[in-house]
This record gives structure tokens, C-alpha cells and sequence, in this order.
């Protein structure tokens, strides 16, 4: 049974699918698509990871505890390196790693591409599932009124 690891992939639309994925063999790399057109092999190193805080070990108290997330981007070589490089480390606020958000073309493509996928869509997609037991709740306990008042016989 091969270990299996949290991966966070960033698309290109800027969407996050975060699944299991399993190591490979060497255990260097995480297994996503091992092969053919989609071959996707992201690189994994000992600061590729964060230790994101998951729940309580108890339910009101106790420590905290942790799971190991990578982060990679779609059909990328390696994952997201989080090292404290020397170069970018400051002591005042001791924080060594800086990660940028996606520009701002990005995110004008990604919203882009998902207001094409609504267009020719009928915004009013009909009655919700919940308010047809609301109304035939309503219905039948108005037929009960009127049948003990005398107004049906």
C-alpha cells in the first residue's frame, strides 16, 4: 500500500482541487497522472509542504492537529517551494517566505471563463425541491380547516 499525501493543484482558472494523491515508488514525486497526454508528476522536496491545522484532538481542548498539504499547479514539474530562503528572510517580522497572489490578468481570464459557462443559461432553473413539501403541507392542512369548520362535507 503506497502513502498517500493531500495535494492543493491550482488551475489555470484559479480553482483549487485539494485530493489524496499517492507517492511515487521513490517517493519523490506524488502520483497524479502517471501517464500518457496528461502526464503530471509534480517534484516534492522537505519544504514543499505546509502543515495546515486541521481540528482539536479533543473536543474542547487539547492540541491541535495538523495535516500536510502540498501545493502544486497544474501539469507543473515541482511543487510550491515554501523555504525561508536567505534572500527573502527578514528578521523584524521574522517571515522568510513571500507568496504572491495571481495577477491580475489571471483573474480576468478566470472570471472570464466562467461567465462564458453562463451564458444562454435561464437564471430561474424552477421551484426548489424544499418548497414542494411546504406547499403541499399548507394544502393539506388548509383542506383540514375547511372540512372541520363545515365549509366541505
Amino acid at each position: 500500500m503506497a502513502n498517500k499525501v493531500k495535494v492543493a493543484i491550482f488551475g489555470k482558472d484559479q480553482r483549487v482541487q485539494l485530493k489524496d494523491h499517492e507517492l511515487s515508488a521513490s517517493g519523490n514525486k506524488i502520483s497524479i497522472v502517471t501517464g500518457g497526454e496528461g502526464y503530471f508528476m509534480p517534484e516534492i522536496g522537505p519544504t514543499t509542504f505546509l502543515d495546515w491545522p486541521s481540528f482539536k484532538r479533543y473536543i474542547f481542548f487539547g492540541p491541535l492537529t495538523y495535516k500536510r498539504i502540498f501545493f502544486a499547479l497544474k501539469r507543473g514539474s515541482k511543487c510550491v517551494d515554501f523555504a525561508k530562503h536567505i534572500a527573502d528572510y527578514d528578521e523584524e517580522t521574522k517571515m522568510g517566505v513571500l507568496i504572491y497572489g495571481p495577477d491580475e490578468e489571471a483573474l480576468k481570464q478566470a472570471n472570464l471563463n466562467l461567465l462564458a459557462t453562463k451564458i444562454g443559461k435561464d437564471a430561474n432553473q424552477g421551484t426548489p425541491w424544499y418548497v414542494w413539501p411546504i406547499l403541499i403541507f399548507s394544502i393539506l392542512s388548509f383542506l383540514l380547516i375547511l372540512t372541520t369548520s363545515g365549509v366541505l362535507r
